[in-house]
């Protein structure tokens, strides 16, 4: 049989500190996608996985949960690229959230933050703002209160000159709250 007869499907995974790169069919750039752990318990492992949309400059970006056999999809970027997935017990309650950075795409560099709650093992998506111009979230115990924030390090485009600013914000109650 020649090979223009035989349908090839070749799988490529390429362990890199913790990355996995795959790919199927003539490994082209759209067909690869890349996986990478944001976490590993007794409940399983938080991936983030990042795919590019074939044919399209579109993002297929997701958070999943294995365990097993099982795989749940957690987030879906609708389009977004996932930057970066961290995870923090954001409310205490022993169960660690998800914030996940999107880049918006375009020349702007505006970014878009989504928060999933964890509550029983159960993932939520409780929050999502956008409009940070070249943002960059972290979550830290900055104030010394005992709890950790969220910070999103921005370029204020709307002052003049442009600056370097700081959003913070919390969450209490199951509600993400704004500092002033």
């Amino acid at each position: 049989m020649k090979n223009s007869n035989i349908v090839r499907i070749a799988l490529a995974m390429i362990a890199v500190s913790g990355v996995i790169f795959v790919g199927s069919g003539s490994l082209t750039a759209s067909a690869l996608f890349e996986q990478s752990d944001v976490s590993v318990s007794d409940r399983g492992r938080i991936v983030l996985e990042r795919r590019q949309a074939e044919d399209s400059i579109a993002r297929l970006d997701r958070v999943i949960l294995e365990n097993g056999s099982n795989t749940v999809e957690l987030f879906a970027s609708e389009g977004r690229a996932i930057e970066q997935v961290l995870e923090e017990d954001l409310d205490l309650d022993g169960e660690k959230e998800l914030l996940i950075q999107m880049d918006l795409g375009g020349s702007g560099g505006f970014k878009e933050f989504a928060l999933l709650h964890n509550k029983d093992g159960k993932y939520t998506q409780i929050w999502e703002e956008t409009g940070f111009c070249a943002g960059n979230a972290m979550i830290a115990d900055r104030d010394g209160d005992g709890r950790p924030n969220i910070y999103i390090e921005y370029a204020n485009t709307e002052a003049k000159p442009t600056r370097e600013e700081t959003a913070i914000f919390s969450l209490e109650n199951g509600e993400v709250k704004k500092a002033e």
